[in-house]
């Protein structure tokens, strides 16, 4: 079901929040350093393991693309997904988002699930955890402000984080969503490469990682669109369902290692 676009006559406050975003973003900081602070205290939020992989028992697929939004490849991305009836699940930079809000308002119209990748594709591992929160709720306000509902799970840049990290992101409430298949779309140039990488390991459950732009927004995701025309009819033929991950995790999921955690 498609969530409509904030109407026309909200637009003045939109703007009016915009005026005022530095204030926005530094109450948003602040109160997510008290989460931090929070997570020092015994008993409180306890981390939950990172998320690979949804119900085995159902036949379907989340499909998930990273770095985005992109103004050219994400909308081709948008458009095969309607083609085929697919949902995807967008985790998102906070800065592309607010380079190119239209496109996430094009997404969110169209069912599709926009999630938080970071604001500026850190690796929070090999950072001072200070920089943690503004990272994460920049793009967390982002996401309010263009109007992308219920948006509560967190995909880590190069798919790094370690045990601090955790609890960082569980007194936030967020979820921790990692992948069991890679579609190696930031390495491979080659569509049938890409497309066999996903088609030889989807099981039902799958979580795939796919790109629709990288963190400078100047990758070329040709491949990763034209691998995707046909995946998705692959996927059909098989009797896959293309769900959000929120959908998928709507029954038990495993929260087993991903097998790799290299990409980024």
């Amino acid at each position: 079901m498609a969530h409509p676009s904030p109407p026309a006559g909200n637009q003045g406050v939109t703007i009016l929040v915009k005026q005022h975003y530095p204030w926005f973003r530094l109450l948003a900081v602040t109160l997510a350093f008290l989460a931090l602070w929070a997570g020092a205290k015994p008993g409180l939020a306890e981390p939950a393991g990172p998320i690979c992989h949804g119900n085995a028992l159902k036949k379907q697929v989340a499909l998930t693309f990273d770095d985005g939004p992109h103004p050219s490849f994400t909308p081709q991305i948008l458009s095969l997904l309607k083609k085929y009836a697919a949902r995807a699940t967008f985790f998102v930079l906070g800065e592309h988002a607010a380079q190119y809000p239209e496109v996430i308002r094009e997404l969110v119209d169209s069912g599709q699930e926009v999630e938080n990748h970071s604001f500026t594709h850190l690796r929070f591992p090999s950072k001072d955890e200070e920089t943690w929160p503004g990272e994460i709720e920049r793009t967390e306000l982002e996401l309010d402000l263009l109007g992308c509902p219920d948006h509560h799970l967190f995909r880590p840049p190069y798919s790094d984080y370690n045990p601090g990290f955790l609890q960082f992101l569980a007194n936030l409430h967020q979820r921790l969503i990692l992948w069991s298949v890679d579609a190696a779309d930031w390495r491979e140039s080659d569509p049938m490469a890409i497309t066999v990488n996903v088609l030889s390991q989807v099981e039902p459950g799958s979580i795939v990682i796919m790109h629709d732009s990288d963190e400078t927004g100047e990758a070329d995701r040709t491949p990763t669109v034209e691998a995707l025309g046909l995946i998705l009819p692959a996927l059909s033929a098989r009797g896959y369902q293309c769900v959000t991950v929120s959908q998928l995790l709507g029954a038990p999921a495993e929260t087993e290692q991903a097998t790799a955690a290299t990409s980024p």
